[in-house]
């Protein structure tokens, strides 16, 4: 049996948000299901329930996230960025996430108020598809862009000090796989 098997590699802060990015995509697939449905019937409110409730569990979740790598990751990992590789693009990919949540949830309003009005409806599936395209388009930059970096450059010293920062934003975070 090779070694690694016997002493599997210690759990990386790019793990836990490698892990919160798969829970993110399964929950934007459900989100895309159901925005789909509003071109087939209409802005029912059982859709309108479902696709809310996928919406704030998809908020929630953000939220935290994007705390972990605002406040836990990217403050360690900007001094071994340049000038060609900084953060403010995915800083400015999170502004815009809540800025467009934001209209996500007037139009659950306006379909709410006028579940007849096939504008409001489709303006909702437009945000709606707009926010998975983006928040997919967001996940795939930090997975194959940033976390790489991260996983290169940081020290087993600078990654116990990201997790003691995400275990402040998050207590149920483990560096136990």
């Amino acid at each position: 049996m090779p070694a690694a098997e016997n002493h599997p590699r210690p759990l990386r802060p790019t793990d836990v948000l490698r892990h919160e990015h798969r829970r993110l995509e399964e929950r934007l697939a459900g989100l895309s299901e159901a925005l789909e449905l509003i071109g087939e019937r209409g802005a029912e409110n059982q859709l309108l329930d479902r696709i809310e409730e996928t919406a704030s569990h998809i908020d929630r979740e953000m939220a935290v996230h994007h705390r972990k790598e605002e406040e836990g990751l990217f403050p360690v990992l900007t001094p071994y960025l340049d000038r060609h590789l900084n953060l403010d693009g995915r800083i400015a990919d999170h502004e815009d996430l809540r800025i467009m949540s934001g209209k996500f949830r007037a139009a659950i309003a306006e379909c709410r108020a006028d579940d007849a009005d096939l504008f409001a409806a489709q303006m909702l599936r437009g945000y709606g598809l707009y926010i998975v395209h983006l928040v997919l388009e967001h996940l795939l930059k930090e997975d194959q862009i940033l976390f790489l970096v991260a996983e290169h450059c940081l020290s087993a010293e600078e990654e116990a000090d990201i997790f003691r920062r995400f275990q402040r934003i998050d207590p149920s975070v483990s560096t136990t796989g």
